[in-house]
């Protein structure tokens, strides 16, 4: 830790009871104990790659407290935390899809601080790693296509009149984005004909997948829990954004499964998919959704391909060869 890291730690420590958000575990700030009065009982603390995390059993329930730690002044992870708190506050409550209600959201830019908290779901949930079989697991991504559906066909249709201001989709500053990305890779890594390829025919494949949605951003296997009755709930919105929804789709397949899986998979969950947008009111015919999965995946190979720009680690660098191989096969 730098002295200038040891020096904002402190300064964050000092603020601990003050009006600020949370900044560790055990301290919560004035205004948290004064909503949740009590007793509160720490059950579980630990840190992420983008934030922290603690679980508390209190008078008023389970409660889940995701912050920036004391002494962090990481933009990024600021950016992704505000992202899922405004989002929670402002629009999730109007959207037909399982969450964890927003309690307490608490911004400060200037230090990039934040916290939010949610009620505790883990006592009355299970996820993916509690599934035993394959034939669960796979019963399971089909539930993911459902929940997703359900997602992009609200905020597609009904929830589409609050999609203003951050939440407005841009296109030309995607494509703006797509090109930065290009010039940032440069010409000599291994993915760069695809990326190229995919910044090149995004204006294209964009003009024949015109519908619009929020997007969750980061869809995966544990980005979803399940209660006892088999609803499915949605987790984790620090990546929502405004795009085409085969951007999830393909995020999906191309990003998350193996490349043999997504070739045996990818028909029935495509199907499925289809079949749940048609009964949430948004129809889409094959040649629909194949173009929104077309631009959904040159969307991921370029994104994947930024982080993978900022991180050498073996996960990012398998997912840029799945998204690589998904827009070949595409092609």
């Amino acid at each position: 830790m730098t002295a200038a890291q040891v020096t904002a730690r402190l300064r964050d420590l000092g603020r601990a009871w003050g009006p600020g958000p949370a900044g560790q575990a055990r301290i919560w700030p004035e205004p948290l104990r004064t909503r949740f009065p009590g007793k509160r009982r720490l059950l579980e603390a630990w840190t992420g790659e983008g934030a922290a995390f603690a679980r508390y059993a209190t008078a008023h329930g389970p409660l889940f407290l995701k912050y920036l730690p004391a002494g962090w002044r990481d933009s990024r992870a600021y950016r992704r935390l505000a992202r899922e708190g405004t989002f929670l506050r402002d629009l999730a409550p109007g959207m037909p899809v399982a969450h964890a209600p927003l309690l307490a959201l608490a911004l400060d830019r200037t230090h990039t601080r934040a916290h939010l908290l949610t009620r505790d779901l883990t006592d009355e949930t299970t996820g993916w790693g509690a599934l035993g079989s394959d034939r669960d697991r796979e019963a399971a991504l089909m539930d993911i296509v459902r929940l997703l559906a359900r997602f992009h066909a609200y905020w597609a249709g009904p929830g589409q009149s609050a999609l203003t201001g951050r939440w407005a989709w841009t296109p030309g500053e995607v494509l703006s984005q797509a090109q930065e990305i290009v010039g940032k890779a440069g010409g000599g890594a291994p993915f760069s004909p695809a990326l190229q390829s995919a910044a090149q025919a995004l204006p294209a494949l964009l003009r024949p997948a015109p519908l619009v949605t929020l997007v969750h951003g980061d869809i995966h296997s544990g980005q979803v829990l399940w209660r006892s009755d088999g609803e499915a709930v949605l987790i984790d919105y620090g990546q929502v954004h405004p795009s085409v929804p085969g951007e999830d789709l393909a995020h999906l397949l191309a990003v998350r499964l193996h490349p043999t899986e997504r070739v045996r998979l990818g028909p029935a969950l495509r199907d499925t998919y289809r079949e749940a947008l048609a009964h949430a009111g948004v129809r889409l015919s094959p040649a629909e959704l194949l173009a929104q999965e077309r631009a959904g995946t040159a969307l991921n190979l370029l994104s994947t391909a930024r982080q993978a720009g900022n991180s050498s680690g073996a996960g990012i660098q398998e997912a840029l060869e799945f998204v690589v191989q998904a827009w070949s096969a595409l092609q």
